[in-house]
């Protein structure tokens, strides 16, 4: 290795090293015995990096004997510590884990590493918070996060890879693969939820619960509004903001799937996020003491998981079905009926479509009008649920945004030809 990249390597290991060191620093601080703090962690992460560097010319003996050292200091801090009044390893882990992200950054690899310690310093950081989350945490939670992780890591290899059906729109592999994705980033959503609960206020309660459901969100802000009229301006806040954080997590998903469809589904779905987000800085008037229960199904249940597969296989097949039939009008009108009920299946449908031949102006068009047809919706569920006072704060803006999505997708599909 060059002078300048060991150079690279060293700093990188004494980068990540203080970042670890300096979250155990603080926890050294209220504690009466702690294994390492922000010196030793840092000379850790440099003994690993160090190592690294001498993997090269000596092979992998320096390696192996560095690692045998760490492990035993680690030990002897851990025996310290734990013959005191409380027992915990959490400080000689994470001196482990500088050690080997240190070799990895002497190896080089300065990014992984980097972004290791960022994992690493973020995980020792949220202690209180990881552990009301487990607090918040149900039984029935975990059974169904195991028996969802079962069924999509175990089983989802041996799931038929081969297209059957009308036109052979269906996959099993495909279609489940799809439900993990969908499930995986509402489960964000949900734990953000759990993590935070109603602290921060209606406004961010809103935005945490739209990224697992925003029409959860509308259907609860809308009781309470019904409940108490005072506080519908802050409700309205929340319900346009849990909207309008669904076009990024909806984005999100189409770019995993079909990431050359990805800016032809932004324009739509940018159009209508920034229309809701001038709604909800308008709706913003105060922050509010508290916020109502979003009731959130825990995305990994089976229920929910089968469901949304079925869900996208009747709309993959009606959508196909459509523009057999009727081309491209067929196409856009069976978005528009998918998106009065979700947008995640039609969305993932028409990405999946794209990557087929589907044409990219077409199918920015068909976002657009899925994505007006659920603003309406919710729109039309704030007004009747909530009452006059939440429908005239929040209808108007679900209307301009779900014109502007479909005038942005009639933009795109002009500019590159809807066929």
């Amino acid at each position: 290795m060059a002078p300048a990249d060991a150079i690279w390597s060293l700093l990188a290991a004494t980068l990540l090293g203080a970042m670890i060191g300096l979250e155990r620093e603080r926890k050294r601080e209220r504690a009466e015995v702690l294994f390492a703090g922000v010196r030793t962690i840092t000379l850790i992460a440099l003994f690993g990096a160090v190592a690294g560097l001498l993997q090269a010319p000596l092979g992998a003996a320096p390696l192996l004997a560095a690692f045998a050292a760490v492990t035993l200091l680690v030990a002897l801090g851990y025996w310290r510590e734990s013959s005191g009044s409380r027992v915990g390893g959490t400080t000689e882990v994470a001196a482990l884990l500088a050690f080997v992200l240190g070799i990895l950054a002497g190896l080089g690899e300065h990014v992984p590493a980097l972004a290791g310690a960022v994992i690493v310093t973020g995980t020792l950081s949220l202690r209180q918070e990881l552990h009301g989350f487990a607090g918040t945490l149900t039984r029935r939670d975990l059974l169904a996060t195991v028996r969802f992780a079962v069924l999509s890591l175990v089983l989802l290899p041996l799931v038929p890879d081969a297209p059957f059906g009308p036109w052979g729109v269906w996959n099993p592999r495909t279609i489940w693969t799809f439900v993990v994705l969908i499930s995986g980033v509402s489960f964000l959503g949900y734990v953000a939820v759990k993590l935070v609960g109603t602290r921060r206020g209606i406004a961010v309660s809103g935005v945490l619960g739209g990224l697992t459901s925003s029409t959860a969100v509308t259907l609860a802000f809308a009781r309470r509004a019904r409940s108490d009229p005072a506080l519908t301006g802050t409700l309205a806040t929340g319900l346009l903001a849990a909207s309008a954080v669904a076009g990024p997590r909806l984005l999100l998903l189409v770019w995993v799937v079909e990431p050359s469809f990805a800016p032809w589904a932004a324009l739509p779905l940018a159009a209508m996020v920034a229309v809701l987000g001038v709604g909800v800085a308008v709706a913003a008037t105060r922050e509010g003491d508290g916020a109502p229960d979003v009731t959130l199904r825990n995305p990994f249940e089976l229920r929910a998981a089968f469901a949304f597969a079925a869900a996208y296989a009747v709309v993959v097949l009606v959508v196909r079905a459509a523009r057999e039939a009727l081309g491209a009008a067929g196409l856009l009108v069976a978005a528009g009926l998918a998106g009065l009920t979700d947008l995640d299946a039609i969305l993932l449908s028409l990405a999946e479509q794209h990557a087929g031949g589907l044409g990219p102006g077409v199918a920015a068009l068909a976002v657009g009008i899925a994505a007006a047809a659920n603003c309406v919706v919710k729109g039309g569920l704030a007004a009747t649920l909530g009452g006059g006072r939440l429908g005239r704060a929040t209808l108007p803006w679900l209307i301009l945004a779900a014109v502007a999505a479909t005038a942005a997708g009639a933009a795109a599909g002009a500019g590159f030809g809807v066929g």
